[in-house]
């Protein structure tokens, strides 16, 4: 299997080296990317890929919508055109997964939290403090048992396909500015109305810990934190800054506990991909690996940038001590008894969720910047 999870029959071994090797020669962040649009006149197919998140705030979101789309078209020898349907107007999160998964688009760009209802096998990566930490989480989704137990699943058995994973960093525990406290020790989150995602592991996290977890769908967080209907939510900092509706403008004290990450996929419709002819099959998944091995220096990147763009709105972030992280840890962490009856019901068997645990450690030719 690729990084990505596509056969190996359809992309060599060789072909992967070069790929990756290529990337490191061309320019990440450069002007003309940003700038130029491939020229789809001769195009055969048109590929339209939604995302909540805006294409020219490349500098904070490693969303990597320019590059998804010169990557594509160049591999297809432009017989596959883009179309990039950004800032939210075709949907946000669960939104969008629906309509990939019912073909009304081809693409779009989705947390992981918002794609489980759909592959509730991916709410594994939701229970707390053993693949957040980004090189960790890049060793689980690179490996053999994850692509094979995971990946390859969701296809087999769902209308959709990943295209490519994102690592935008760690979640947070972060109040509103209108609550305005330092969670800084599971003591301090009692009773706190928390901003959940639709994930029902997450939800169980916070009700180990005590707060009153509530769901709230993605593009309406900032008109609720702003009318004080919750007090705290969990993004990682990239999230927060580039969460729809100017989120970034109610954000009070952030605490990076690194409990999960907040992992982004690139998802496709299957019955649209499996429609092109083999060449441009493969042309897809080449563009999609390229892409995700040039996202990872940028998003890095886009972590640091964000987190001085909340600290000028005047939000807080803390880092906690390991005393902290520990209680943290004891309260709501993987090795808890209450986590048993999920990682049966995800993975039938507790020890599948050790041998994911395992993958956490080794890695497999990539290494996140640091």
């Amino acid at each position: 299997m690729s990084s990505l999870g596509k056969p190996n029959s359809l992309l060599s071994p060789g072909r992967r080296i070069f790929l990756r090797q290529s990337t490191a020669l061309l320019p990440l962040l450069g002007t003309e990317l940003q700038a130029k649009q491939p020229d789809c006149t001769g195009a055969r197919y048109r590929l339209v890929f939604a995302s909540p998140y805006n294409t020219e705030l490349w500098l904070s979101s490693p969303h990597m919508h320019q590059q998804l789309k010169r990557n594509i078209e160049d591999f297809s020898n432009g017989k596959i055109c883009v179309e990039i349907r950004d800032k939210g107007q075709q949907g946000v999160g669960r939104e969008l997964a629906v309509q990939v998964s019912r073909g009304a688009i081809q693409g779009a760009l989705l947390s992981v939290s918002n794609l489980s209802p759909i592959v509730p096998k991916l709410d594994i990566l939701n229970i707390p403090f053993w693949a957040a930490q980004s090189q960790s989480y890049l060793n689980l989704i690179t490996s053999k048992l994850w692509q094979q137990q995971v990946t390859d699943q969701i296809r087999a058995q769902s209308e959709i396909a990943i295209l490519l994973y994102h690592l935008p960093g760690a979640r947070t525990l972060t109040s509103t500015r209108q609550y305005g406290k330092l969670l800084k020790t599971p003591s301090d989150i009692i009773d706190v109305i928390f901003r959940v995602p639709a994930s029902q592991v997450l939800r169980q996290f916070y009700q180990l810990c005590g707060t009153t977890p509530v769901q709230v769908a993605w593009k309406k967080a900032a008109m609720l934190a702003a009318s004080k209907r919750f007090d705290a939510l969990d993004p990682s900092v990239t999230g927060l800054y580039n969460g729809p509706n100017g989120l970034n403008r109610h954000i009070g004290a952030v605490s990076l506990i690194n409990s999960v990450q907040d992992g982004w996929v690139s998802v496709i419709n299957q019955q649209w991909l499996n429609s092109l002819p083999r060449k441009l099959r493969i042309a897809v998944w080449e563009g999609a690996e390229k892409t995700f091995t040039q996202h990872l220096p940028m998003a890095r990147r886009a972590a640091l940038y964000c987190q001085r763009g909340l600290l000028r709105n005047g939000a807080t972030i803390y880092y906690p001590s390991a005393d902290e992280m520990a209680a943290w840890q004891e309260i709501g962490g993987y090795q808890r008894r209450e986590w048993h009856a999920t990682k049966v019901a995800l993975l039938g068997k507790v020890s599948a969720f050790d041998e994911f645990l395992a993958a956490t450690q080794v890695n497999n030719g990539l290494t996140f910047p640091t």
